[in-house]
């Protein structure tokens, strides 16, 4: 009963509230309202506690053979006796002790690591549980992001390994630059000067903190196979980062007053500890991954809508509108539809006409340009294709790497299944795409 009520009133004042003509902060505000409603929606279900609970156990398959990477890496450089001091001050929250005695052991497995002892069986088992660490991130974001298609495995691979490889050169290097800066007679005196100095210290107390929000941001950009606005990825990297921070200083004060858990637990009480620490992280990374994911789309935000399903006759109605938008405009000699014009256009979230659109990709229908942004274009001659090659087409489209048995062929079903082809083709066998494209009127009336 005050579930149903609660629902009325969230539907009634944020979702039927027409905002077009609120000012620009009573829109923020219904927006960022209509994004935390989603957020906690995505909780409830559970699907982000499961997947941050497989990351933690993925993580501690890993993060041995990760560390021992980015430590061959950074010997090359001289900096690896610097590896300890940043992974000490990101298990901080954990406690001091525990967290010097987590360093401790995870520097000490992975000095005793030599890689030449391994031999290639073993080298392949250490790049290959870093690269699966890094498939289930990059499966998790592109579950957020409702992407359907991962990488194949050679970009995977490769696009992995360069994260792996160039992302503990790229934070070693800042903070080196950080520290040789701060060393120099110049900074030396412009630290005597008070007001100078304060400005300096709080610069160099944000440098971890926007380190932390870079990190969260390439990772929002960079993983999910799909493209990702700057913008939005940012925004995710700064409520993360800030949840980040936050957590931090609670997980401290939560793990400073753990003596009765060291009764309970004794020598577990550590590895316990960073299990959850490890957890509330993994939990955060997702959260600003769906933030990032909504600021994107901002018609999910606006309806609320976070699945689209197509029945058949709205797939066929779609299609065949699509095909009109993009033929008209190729004839008219103007630029391609991209997917984020056409989602925009017909008020839906690009992920549901993604999947549309794919599927003409595949049979053939449709073509996608190199551009950066990829556009939509005709791949068949439109005056020789009739709307009925595209609905039979339709009819027996099977995505990529699925199978199913046909039905039992019995009379009664095959002659209903050949009337309704007989139908279509005495109704539209005239009908080809290019008439359709040129006429707006054939448009709406396959729109209804």
């Amino acid at each position: 009963m005050i579930i149903d009520w609660i629902r009325d009133l969230e539907k009634q004042y944020i979702w039927d509230r027409d905002d077009r003509q609120a000012s620009i902060w009573q829109r923020s505000a219904i927006r960022t309202v209509r994004t935390l409603i989603l957020l906690v929606r995505d909780l409830i279900d559970g699907d982000l506690s499961m997947r941050a609970m497989s990351l933690v156990y993925t993580t501690l398959l890993s993060i041995v053979p990760l560390l021992a990477l980015s430590f061959s890496i950074l010997k090359g450089f001289g900096v690896q006796n610097r590896l300890d001091e940043p992974l000490r001050n990101l298990l901080e929250p954990i406690g001091d002790q525990k967290a010097a005695e987590l360093t401790e052991n995870l520097i000490g497995f992975v000095n005793n690591m030599n890689v030449r002892v391994l031999g290639a069986v073993g080298l392949v088992f250490l790049i290959f549980t870093v690269v699966s660490l890094m498939q289930k991130i990059e499966g998790s974001f592109n579950h957020v992001w409702r992407v359907q298609v991962a990488r194949n495995f050679f970009e995977r691979f490769t696009t992995f390994l360069s994260a792996i490889t160039i992302g503990p050169l790229l934070i070693f290097s800042a903070i080196a630059i950080t520290g040789s800066l701060m060393s120099t007679s110049l900074m030396n005196h412009l630290h005597s000067i008070s007001v100078i100095g304060s400005f300096i210290d709080l610069t160099v107390r944000l440098v971890p903190f926007a380190l932390v929000i870079a990190a969260f941001t390439f990772l929002y950009a960079f993983i999910p196979n799909t493209r990702v606005r700057i913008s939005a990825a940012l925004t995710g990297g700064i409520i993360a980062g800030i949840l980040w921070e936050a957590l931090s200083f609670g997980f401290a004060a939560f793990a400073s007053d753990t003596s009765s858990y060291h009764l309970i637990y004794t020598t577990f009480a550590t590895a316990i500890f960073f299990m959850i620490w490890l957890y509330l992280n993994w939990l955060i990374l997702l959260i600003g991954a769906s933030i990032a994911f909504y600021q994107q789309h901002p018609e999910i935000v606006a309806t609320g809508l976070r699945q689209v399903h197509f029945s058949p006759a709205l797939t066929v109605g779609y299609v065949l509108s699509v095909l009109a938008r993009i033929g008209r405009r190729f004839y008219a000699k103007e630029e391609p539809y991209t997917l984020g014009e056409l989602s925009k256009m017909y008020r839906i979230p690009s992920h549901a006409l993604e999947s549309r659109l794919a599927m003409l990709v595949e049979l053939g229908i449709l073509a996608e340009t190199d551009d950066q942004e990829p556009r939509f274009i005709p791949a068949v001659p439109l005056e020789a294709t009739t709307v009925v090659d595209v609905l039979r087409k339709i009819d027996t489209f099977q995505p990529a790497q699925t199978y199913a048995l046909p039905p039992i062929a019995e009379s009664n079903i095959v002659a209903i299944d050949e009337a309704i082809d007989q139908g279509r083709v005495q109704a539209l066998s005239e009908l080809t795409l290019k008439q359709l494209a040129l006429s707006e009127e054939g448009e709406m009336q396959i729109l209804g």
